[in-house]
């Protein structure tokens, strides 16, 4: 594709540079940062007083917990979400005078502080530098912006040199092994009818870990079980979440008196709006096993459940020859639900389960077979983006039954998941073969979904013929949707930056 050299340049000025999008971490005290005290604790930047071959830099961070103050600590906010994804492990060099002193590493949404997750560790050295590292492998998936620093939670403080702390060089980082390449699952069988055009999926042709780039995880009991008083502990293990073989295995395990599984899900990652999804599974057979594959709205941080709707594709209880399909949304407050039973083909193998949704009404199908089907015209909550989990639960008190004493383990075993998107966009891709294998255009009724396989999309900005900036969108993650409707003039240029790189394509009226 050619574009005018002073158009492309014009682009480039409006950007500002990449650097404005990068993570504000590594945090080393010599430029600028804000912090924020609570409860009687201070932190101000000062120059390096115990300077020495341990920490040589010139600037640090010094914390005071106040007289009478036991919860006193500070915060900081960050331009940009942590990425649990692919770093595990924070590193923090820390300076205290009092021995076994105890620093609790927090992360927070800043957005909602109920969103959160803490490490501690007791420091071993006295009037020296020692560096900490805290281990965050088993995060939930969620937005965390803020870092949270507490020395001595609960214990009185003075304000004196006992309770004075500096702390230096805050990193997040990988430990272990690398996460390794995924493959580019955008790939499988096209429907017969054209509407349709596959926009994600994942083949699990790759063993091992599961694709970073598609799935995070669920981690722990959640609130009372999950809410439904479940039995299992979720895990990100390679013994309860693996690929092997072409299929995707969620395993729940008895050990001891005690039950682990897994719970993945695209949130974050993924999400869609009306279409079509293909799931090739098969179910465990054990009593007390609850597996599903289901649709969360993606507003569920916000609004909660049931407000945020959830539609369940697969979900098996008690009697393990049936499916069951059912949708959720919220009416006057309370939970309004309508789902039906159908059977399962082939109980102890594989079946493929589809799930149609569209404006006007969700639909199931069990190999080609109708199963169930609901219209939603009038429901506001699926008119909205949701996205994907799947999970093997146990027990609970929503009709898995009791678990088999002689319970050791079982799966649920997935061949694939396809998505599928209507192709009934209004603009058309103008030069489609300029566009890098790093990036997909891919059009359907409400727009245009743009994805980048390698890295986080930092910006999408979108100019007129003249360079003209008319939008700006920092959507800081894989993929995004561009809405037909801001598209308003004849010809859109539309460029992307992710990573270290930018794209430019052209957009234009197909009517």
């Amino acid at each position: 594709m050619k574009f005018n050299n002073s158009l492309v340049a014009l682009l480039f000025v409006f950007t500002g540079g990449l650097g404005l999008f990068s993570q504000n971490l590594p945090i080393d005290f010599e430029s600028t940062t804000t912090w924020v005290g609570f409860d009687g604790g201070t932190m101000t930047t000062i120059s390096n007083p115990h300077q020495n071959s341990s920490n040589q830099s010139d600037k640090v961070g010094k914390m005071i917990k106040d007289t009478g103050k036991t919860w006193a600590g500070a915060y900081s906010d960050l331009s940009q979400s942590l990425d649990f994804i692919a770093n595990n492990t924070f590193s923090v060099k820390v300076f205290s005078h009092k021995s076994n002193a105890r620093l609790l590493f927090k992360v927070e949404n800043k957005e909602n502080q109920n969103i959160n997750y803490a490490v501690e560790k007791t420091l071993t050295k006295t009037n020296e530098w020692e560096t900490l590292i805290f281990d965050f492998s088993q995060i939930s998936f969620n937005t965390y912006n803020r870092i949270t620093l507490i020395f001595d939670n609960g214990a009185m403080g003075n304000g004196g040199q006992n309770d004075t702390y500096y702390i230096d060089d805050i990193a997040l980082y990988r430990t272990g092994d690398p996460l390794p390449d995924c493959l580019l699952n955008h790939t499988g069988n096209m429907p017969s009818s054209s509407q349709y055009e596959l926009i994600w999926a994942d083949e699990f042709d790759q063993d091992g870990l599961l694709c970073h780039k598609n799935w995070t995880y669920d981690i722990g009991t959640g609130s009372q079980g999950w809410g439904n008083f479940e039995a299992q502990y979720y895990t990100n293990s390679p013994e309860n979440v693996y690929v092997e073989n072409g299929s995707l295995n969620i395993v729940a395990i008895k050990s001891g008196t005690s039950y682990t599984s897994a719970r993945v899900k695209t949130q974050h990652l993924f999400s869609f709006q009306y279409g079509k999804i293909e799931v090739r599974a098969k179910l465990p057979s054990t009593a007390g096993t609850w597996p599903a594959v289901w649709l969360l709205g993606s507003n569920n941080p916000e609004v909660g459940w049931p407000s945020s709707g959830e539609i369940d594709i697969i979900e098996q209880f008690s009697n393990k020859a049936v499916n069951i399909s059912t949708a959720h949304w919220s009416h006057n407050g309370s939970n309004a639900s309508y789902g039906r039973e159908a059977a399962i083909p082939d109980p102890n193998g594989f079946n493929t389960y589809t799930f149609e949704w569209t404006p006007t009404a969700l639909k199931t199908t069990i190999n080609g077979n109708w199963a169930w089907e609901m219209t939603i015209s009038e429901i506001s909550t699926f008119h909205n983006k949701f996205f994907i989990i799947m999970n093997l639960a146990l027990g609970g008190n929503k009709g898995a039954g009791d678990i088999d004493p002689n319970f050791l383990e079982d799966t649920l075993a997935v061949d694939y998941i396809r998505v599928y998107k209507n192709n009934l966009g209004s603009f058309t891709l103008s030069h489609k073969d300029f566009i890098p294998k790093q990036i997909s255009v891919v059009p359907n009724r409400e727009g245009w979904m743009v994805s980048s396989y390698t890295q986080p999309i930092h910006a999408i900005n979108m100019y007129n013929l003249n360079g003209q900036l008319l939008k700006n969108y920092e959507p800081k993650s894989p993929s995004y949707m561009i809405e037909n409707e801001v598209i308003s003039k004849n010809i859109i240029f539309v460029e992307i930056l992710y990573g270290n790189q930018r794209t430019v394509f052209k957009l234009y009226k197909s009517n």
